[in-house]
């Protein structure tokens, strides 16, 4: 299975963009499951039918949806791992910018971390892309251990699991109402997770 064949030229990626933009609101809001491409239509503004000028069906823009933050992040994180800096700043960089992330992509993340993507038709290339970023996040934990930075106890597999589900449940909890700021968050959670790993002189 290939990826979606989306029908856009240079005049048209911007209504594009708003359409992906709308499609994570509405799929965040309703869940995959229960989202309309007429719920789709109206939150951009336009008619149903127009939707089929840049899609074939909801399933090419729940590919969309997810696969732009995560290309995103796996490029950013490429830049980061493949740095000169120690393991221990490469970590530190890669947690910020995974919250970095978090902040520009709330609606996108919410729905690749609730998993309704998976028994989609384009489950497979979206889990490709989430497995490469996986694999970066890895690279490093195994760089430090190698080099002593990190402690030579920690599994690099479960550590990354377990960094993900402290940062990605943020997905659960968020709310500008509970007036922690994005700097926050990530200087609380750096600290978590950089004190854990680091090994003891």
């Amino acid at each position: 299975m290939g990826k979606p064949n989306f029908k856009k030229t240079n005049k048209s990626i911007e209504k594009f963009n708003k359409i992906v933009n709308a499609a994570a609101k509405i799929f965040r809001e309703k869940g995959y499951k229960e989202a309309t491409l007429e719920d789709i239509a109206n939150e951009v503004g336009m008619l149903k039918g127009s939707l089929y000028y840049y899609i074939e069906k909801k399933d090419d823009l729940l590919y969309a949806v997810v696969e732009r933050p995560l290309s995103e992040m796996t490029e950013n994180l490429k830049v980061i791992v493949n740095s000169a800096d120690s393991p221990s700043v490469k970590l530190e960089k890669a947690l910020k910018s995974h919250i970095l992330s978090f902040e520009k992509y709330q609606s996108e993340l919410f729905v690749w971390i609730s998993i309704e993507w998976f028994k989609s038709e384009f489950g497979g290339e979206i889990a490709t892309v989430g497995d490469e970023y996986d694999r970066l996040f890895r690279k490093i934990i195994i760089e430090g251990i190698k080099k002593e930075e990190f402690r030579s106890d920690l599994d690099p597999k479960l550590l990354t699991f377990a960094i993900f589900g402290v940062y990605n449940y943020m997905q659960r909890w968020y709310s500008p109402d509970n007036k922690y700021t994005f700097d926050e968050i990530s200087k609380q959670f750096n600290a978590f997770v950089l004190q854990g790993v680091w090994k003891k002189s």
